[in-house]
């Protein structure tokens, strides 16, 4: 078997989130004192990348068909990657995606086993997309192993702003209809206490409606600080109160 040069992993990653900065890629390599040596990387490998706001170095994303077929070349097992364009609007909910990632693939209080970001579940084949995402696609879905070998699957929502509340029914009343959703196995990451408590509601509204058979069953929603307080490991200050009973997994299990 071939060894993987660094440059492929990092390919792969910015493939598979769709735009990226330096800082995540280094984060996602384990790699915090590379920063210089990792922009070089995405800039040999000629990436697009544009400046943003004040993200050092602006963000980065792959634009050439033939950079995704030599990801294909060394991961022959992925979706074929192509170009999609994710507007401005969305970088900034897609590099907390980015960084919620590597806090879990980091943490020492789970073990993720696979992750598939929402561009690698938008390009699987129909066959196997359709058995995953019927009406929703979610922005990631990532398994953790646990101690006894097993595997848990999560599916991963980041609200950094407030949808509509018929939108959130639809997309509740697709997630409660799945086989595959259970024991709270849908995380909703909230980017504020107020998005948190708007998705309560609704659920128990809901559930009051009996439109779902209860609260509690098939959610969890946190803040995004009280989610980096439980798995990043340098323990971030809580600002607003840890009482939501975040629980995604740990290494004896659920």
């Amino acid at each position: 078997m071939r060894a993987i040069p660094p440059k492929i992993h990092i390919l792969r990653f910015v493939g598979e989130q769709g735009v990226v900065s330096v800082d995540d890629v280094t984060r996602h390599l384990f790699l915090p004192d590379k920063l210089s040596a990792v922009r070089i990387a995405l800039y040999k490998l000629g990436l697009a990348h544009v400046k943003y706001k004040d993200i050092k170095h602006g963000v980065w994303f792959i634009d050439k068909p033939e950079l995704f077929e030599l990801i294909n070349s060394y991961f022959p097992e992925l979706p074929l990657f192509q170009i999609h364009i994710i507007p401005v609007a969305y970088y900034l909910h897609s590099l907390e995606i980015n960084r919620i990632r590597t806090t879990l693939e980091k943490s020492n209080q789970i073990s993720v086993d696979e992750w598939w970001s929402e561009n690698y579940i938008r390009f699987l084949p129909s066959s196997i997309r359709s058995k995953f995402c019927t009406s929703q696609t979610p922005d990631a879905i990532f398994w953790i192993k646990k101690q006894d070998g097993t595997r848990q699957q999560f599916f991963l929502e980041f609200e950094r702003t407030l949808k509509f509340k018929e939108r959130y029914e639809e997309i509740f009343l697709s997630y409660a209809g799945r086989h595959d959703v259970q024991k709270r196995n849908v995380l909703y990451i909230c980017q504020t206490q107020h998005i948190r408590e708007e998705l309560l509601n609704i659920e128990a509204k809901m559930a009051k409606a009996g439109k779902l058979e209860g609260t509690g069953l098939y959610f969890q929603f946190v803040t995004l600080a009280s989610f980096y307080k439980t798995y990043s490991n340098e323990q971030l200050k809580n600002e607003e109160g840890y009482d939501e009973n975040l629980q995604v997994a740990n290494k004896t299990g659920v």
